[in-house]
């Protein structure tokens, strides 16, 4: 069952990227199923990059903040009691 709905799920992410591509560039809808592969490769790789980018940032920010911490600059945050 969740193979299924992982299929419909990237059918509709490549028909909308097919759609929406043609509407926004001077290519036909069967020009654009040309070029939907390239398309769909290149908002996914612009995608992943976006995705790494925000987790370094994150992480240094992480990593920052603790070394604060461990200064006594910046109070930790104490996790409530159980």
């Amino acid at each position: 069952m969740k193979d299924h709905r992982l299929l419909a799920a990237v059918i509709v992410a490549v028909v909308v990227i097919w759609l929406v591509g043609a509407a926004v560039t001077k290519y036909s809808l069967e020009q654009m199923a040309l070029f939907a592969p390239l398309a769909v490769c290149v908002i996914g790789a612009t995608v992943g990059v976006v995705l790494i980018w925000v987790k370094v940032i994150l992480q240094l920010r992480r990593e920052r903040h603790d070394s604060f911490a461990a200064r006594g600059r910046i109070p930790q945050k104490r996790n409530p009691p159980a």
